[in-house]
């Protein structure tokens, strides 16, 4: 299988959705071959999949996170979704 590199306007591929789970108290990503379970930073980012850049994202992270330098664990963050096969490019729709 082949890596998978995050699109450059990431958002959900169309069969996977984000949700918070009220009963289980976290964060998901569901889709039809399972459920990621998010942390709080991963859900920040995951809701932040509007159609905006990368380097967008990033900004608003930071901006929310003041001093904080997060573009190495959100890159990170993207591949892994990348290679689940649960990103698209905005710009494909």
């Amino acid at each position: 299988m082949s890596a998978r590199r995050p699109p450059g306007r990431p958002v959900l591929v169309r069969h996977a959705r984000y949700r918070w789970d009220e009963l289980r108290r976290q964060h998901q990503v569901l889709f039809p071959e399972g459920v990621l379970v998010l942390n709080e930073s991963a859900a920040a980012v995951v809701r932040l999949f509007d159609g905006r850049s990368t380097a967008e994202l990033i900004a608003a992270l930071e901006g929310t996170f003041p001093g904080s330098d997060l573009g190495g664990d959100v890159s990170a963050f993207l591949n892994r979704l990348a290679g689940k096969g649960l990103l698209r490019d905005a710009a494909d729709t």
